[in-house]
């Protein structure tokens, strides 16, 4: 337990320490920021002011944020998901502060997204080269706040990588229909799923 006083300083630094992040996160490669992407996400959601989010997005709040393919965001749910090296993509729930880990993979989560109703997951491991797809519940009680997402299924979609040091570019989604997602691969290759 820290003292009232702590907090109050904490507080005040806010400001500075998400424009220090903002920072590091412009100048630093998606894959470079891999391995502490989770933390970062934490120390920027405790930055931002969280009734910011009712009118904007993430990418307005955030935009360096939005632009790493491990990272995705749903204001639907008010959910940011960030894909991790350990093979788990954390849930930050903002409206309870809450963060779920899910089991995504057994190597690095190299993509993840979200559709924009934040009902469907997307995620991805280039080392493993498969497609996991999450879902949460759905029906009148879920209306106002979507149930725990689960795995529904996981497509083997690609040839495994083993070596990804020869790429510039990330891997990453595009919804290109509501129940239809593409993965781009950082080869170039593009395969589409339906969720």
């Amino acid at each position: 337990q820290f003292p009232s006083s702590f907090h109050a300083i904490l507080d005040k630094g806010r400001y500075p320490i998400y424009l220090l992040v903002q920072n590091v996160i412009e100048k630093t490669k998606s894959r470079d920021l891999a391995p502490i992407l989770v933390k970062i996400v934490e120390i920027m959601l405790f930055c931002i002011d969280t009734e910011q989010f009712k009118t904007r997005t993430l990418g307005e709040l955030v935009p360096s944020l939005t632009k790493n393919p491990l990272i995705d965001y749903s204001g639907a749910t008010q959910q940011v998901v960030v894909g991790s090296v350990e093979g788990l993509v954390h849930v930050f729930d903002i409206r309870s502060s809450k963060c779920t880990p899910l089991h995504a993979h057994n190597a690095a989560t190299t993509a993840v997204s979200l559709a924009a109703n934040g009902r469907t997951l997307v995620t991805y491991s280039e080392r493993e080269g498969k497609v996991s797809i999450w879902q949460s519940s759905s029906g009148l009680l879920s209306l106002m706040s979507p149930g725990p997402l689960k795995l529904v299924r996981v497509v083997e979609s690609l040839p495994p990588v083993k070596q990804t040091s020869n790429y510039s570019k990330s891997p990453w989604f595009k919804w290109e229909a509501p129940r239809l997602i593409s993965l781009y691969t950082a080869d170039g290759t593009k395969k589409s799923f339906a969720v």
